[in-house]
């Protein structure tokens, strides 16, 4: 039998039970890959950080629930809360993450994604029913910006159009008048299994950079309008997206792996 310690934490989360729920699985070496798709697949969770030291180094693989690795993830602000500012760099199979931590705020410094200028997919439009002001993409992310808060919020959904479109990622947005946010989006991925994500930090190597040639700044407040709420910081600094956001340990416990 084995036995692991893990914890849950909600990133991206004001209070308790907000944001985006992260599993942390603390494992004595790099795991075998087909067991830790299993454990994820069990946890359910969104995505499932199995981390680990190696030659002095924090080492995180993570493994989403329906078993592929995502290497840019709100998870990885989980562990970074998960071992208190005992480590100021992350390493993944895909490269490192810097990290900083402050009582309940974790920083994680992420690289800068560009999107390009498109036209708006008619399936696109038929999904959402949306007018928008702008529509950006990069390979299968697509970013639409809408004119007014209130009509995000509006929105209404067609989850089953939504997974047949060509993106993976579809996030819509629209500029926050009102203080401290800046912009304000929303994020649909049923094609990896999330008809609504509850907070994203692979969102923000992007997005900042969207709203930054939009509003000829270079720090951001945002707010996710999901079902949970999720906020935080972005502040561009050269080649990177410097990602700042509350966390919260929610649960911790042993899993044993009979």
């Amino acid at each position: 039998m084995l036995t692991l310690n893990y914890c849950i934490y909600d990133c991206f989360a004001e209070v308790p039970f907000q944001g985006h729920a992260a599993a942390i699985v603390d494992v004595p070496k790099k795991p075998d890959h087909e067991l830790a798709t299993k454990i994820a697949i069990e946890l359910c969770q969104t995505v499932t950080c199995f981390v680990w030291k190696e030659n002095g180094k924090t080492w995180v693989e993570t493994i989403t629930k329906d078993g592929s690795v995502w290497p840019i993830n709100h998870g990885l602000l989980g562990v970074v809360k998960h071992f208190s500012g005992q480590q100021d760099v992350l390493h993944t199979a895909s490269g490192s993450f810097e990290v900083e931590i402050k009582k309940d705020t974790v920083m994680v410094v992420v690289p800068k994604l560009c999107l390009e200028i498109t036209e708006m997919p008619e399936r696109l439009n038929q999904a959402f029913d949306i007018m928008p002001i702008s529509v950006r993409e990069m390979g299968k992310t697509c970013v639409v910006e809408l004119r007014t808060v209130e009509e995000l919020i509006r929105l209404e959904t067609d989850f089953n159009r939504i997974a047949k479109l060509d993106y993976d990622r579809i996030v819509l947005t629209a500029e926050d008048a009102t203080v401290p946010f800046d912009y304000v989006y929303r994020y649909f991925s049923p094609k990896h299994n999330i008809n609504e994500n509850n907070g994203s930090l692979y969102i923000q190597t992007f997005l900042p950079l969207f709203w930054a040639e939009r509003l000829k700044k270079e720090q951001f407040s945002f707010l996710q309008l999901s079902e949970r709420r999720a906020v935080g910081k972005a502040i561009i600094c050269e080649n990177f997206v410097r990602v700042e956001a509350p966390v919260r340990k929610i649960f911790e416990g042993a899993l044993k792996v009979l």
